[in-house]
């Protein structure tokens, strides 16, 4: 099979796996289970963490963020591991990421790191689940989980600017587009030399511009999901949190 072939399965399989896993509606789920309510009929009609807490509580909103942050961190991980580790044929798909950085990759058949599509999968399933009528959530806790388990440098600097804006703000929403865009900033800033052996958590998921790409391309779709939200902020209509 030629080349090209494998790495266009490669990246679809990738993004399919992270689709189907994004696609489980935490908030659903949890709604039902405790409650026998749907939070995308209830409130802001969202599925994510936010409408969760506004409607149950804090603590079933916490519930809903950490399965919405492990839908991500265990595809991603996953994927890794079987494509850097386990032989197809004679050895791996992909090389390791020293490998990679190293440009060593010429004997393998996928070159690139290919498993960053499984965190664009996990966000388009997210927002739009197959699973739940395609009526999902925002992607603010599968991009915030993507940034924190990549990289310790990636989680840090998005975190803050979320916890930041929110403490002089007081707008989630306005929080979630700013730490998305610092996601996106400083994932591109894993392409820099002799950093990018670093800003990692070891020479585990390879830093550069596919994850630079693939953060850019989940911010874009967090900012667009939060168009309501927008508008709601310059009319000076959205919810402020009190707690913080």
């Amino acid at each position: 099979m030629d080349i090209i072939v494998y790495n266009i399965l490669a990246a679809f399989c990738c993004f399919i796996v992270g689709y189907l896993f994004g696609s489980f509606p935490s908030g659903v789920v949890v709604g039902r289970s405790f409650f026998k309510q749907d939070p995308r009929d209830l409130g802001s009609k969202n599925s994510g963490g936010t409408n969760a807490s506004r409607l149950w509580g804090f603590k079933f909103g916490i519930i809903v963020y950490i399965l919405d942050f492990i839908k991500v961190a265990v595809p991603l991980w996953g994927v890794w591991a079987i494509l850097t580790f386990v032989n197809f044929g004679s050895q791996p798909l992909i090389p390791q990421t020293i490998l990679m950085i190293k440009r060593e990759t010429s004997n393998y058949i996928v070159q690139w790191p290919v498993y960053w599509l499984v965190i664009l999968g996990a966000v388009i399933g997210h927002c739009y689940p197959a699973f739940a009528k395609f009526k999902g959530g925002k992607a603010a806790a599968v991009t915030f989980s993507s940034a924190v388990f990549s990289s310790w440098f990636v989680g840090i600097v998005s975190v803050a600017t979320f916890f930041t804006t929110l403490k002089i703000k007081k707008y989630i929403s306005l929080s979630s587009m700013l730490g998305s865009i610092a996601a996106a900033i400083s994932a591109w800033l894993t392409c820099i030399p002799t950093f990018n052996l670093y800003c990692m958590y070891g020479y585990t998921l390879c830093p550069g511009w596919v994850f630079g790409l693939v953060m850019s391309l989940s911010s874009i779709v967090l900012i667009i999901r939060h168009s309501s939200n927008i508008k709601r902020i310059i009319n000076g209509d959205e919810r402020k949190i009190k707690w913080m």
